[in-house]
């Protein structure tokens, strides 16, 4: 029992004065680093490599990574400071990239070792800037670059986007355009289907009077798109006016006419007047109208 408690004690010891001595430890690297970047901007940086590389074993094992960085930093200057430019060079590059690990996980086009090659470029050319400046401009020039590509990204997408809906839109209206037969139709075949309508006896049950939909793709099919080049004339014809006018094209009598669009004979007479007058002609040539709409091609 005894021996375990001198154990215990020993251990305790140990490890107290083990703590105390990585605190001392760290406290030496921090105020290393801290006089290094209090020398900075002078004429001569802190060139004591020694303890820069003793700081930064430090530091690896605290795995502090900004301080990491701005002591590969100092550790660059040191080098140069000796024209020691190859160890120099190492130490920027492993700042380059800590710093690059530092700043929100942007992503950058060039990589570490083509970003410590334009910092020192301009670290020479610039003999105000410091290192740690140069590779900081690096950085904000590659941010600025990129934004600047994202903005020409989302510019494209919006005109590829309002070129898509545009190309849909002339979609949409040109199916939308009705179609106009273009083979010539004479005379004579237009009577010959007007007496194939006539020949099927109920009037309203073969043009399905009821349902105008189906009543225009009857009409259309039988006597070549009437219902599309009346309404194509632009004349504000009606429903009701284009049910009359193919029933005048069909040349029934005017009681039949108006028992089956339940109108009296007299309104008969005064609808095929008004009709006449929206297509352009008097009463007495209203038929004639008609079959010269029906007769008319695309090309003429």
């Amino acid at each position: 029992m005894k021996r375990a408690c001198c154990y215990i004690v020993i251990i305790a010891a140990f490890a107290g004065c083990n703590k105390s001595i990585i605190n001392e430890s760290v406290g030496q690297a921090e105020a290393i680093l801290q006089y290094a970047d209090s020398v900075e901007n002078t004429t001569r940086p802190y060139a004591d490599t020694t303890a820069l590389q003793n700081a930064l074993r430090v530091f690896k094992n605290q795995e502090r990574t900004c301080a990491i960085a701005k002591t590969y930093y100092h550790l660059g200057n040191a080098y140069k400071s000796f024209s020691e430019d190859s160890s120099a060079f190492v130490s920027y590059a492993q700042a380059a990239d800590l710093f690059l690990t530092l700043s929100d996980s942007i992503y950058y086009p060039l990589s570490v070792f083509e970003m410590s090659l334009i910092a020192e470029q301009r670290y020479k050319e610039d003999g105000n800037a410091t290192m740690l400046q140069a590779i900081r401009n690096v950085q904000r020039q590659m941010l600025l670059d990129k934004k600047e590509s994202n903005r020409w990204k989302s510019l494209w997408w919006v005109l590829a986007g309002l070129f898509m809906l545009a190309i849909g839109a002339t979609i949409f209206f040109l199916k939308r355009i009705k179609p106009t037969l273009i083979v010539p139709v004479t005379r004579a075949e237009l009577d010959r289907n007007i007496e194939l309508v006539l020949s099927q006896g109920n009037i309203p049950a073969t043009l399905h009077w009821r349902e105008y939909d189906q009543f225009c793709k009857t009409a259309n099919a039988y006597l070549y798109n009437i219902v599309d080049k009346l309404q194509a004339e632009e004349h504000q014809l009606t429903e009701q006016d284009v049910r009359f006018l193919v029933l005048v094209l069909l040349d029934l009598p005017a009681k039949e006419i108006a028992d089956i669009m339940n109108l009296s004979q007299n309104s008969i007479s005064n609808k095929k007047t008004r009709t006449a007058q929206k297509l352009g002609t008097i009463a007495a040539d209203l038929r004639e109208r008609i079959i010269s709409l029906t007769l008319k091609t695309k090309e003429q």
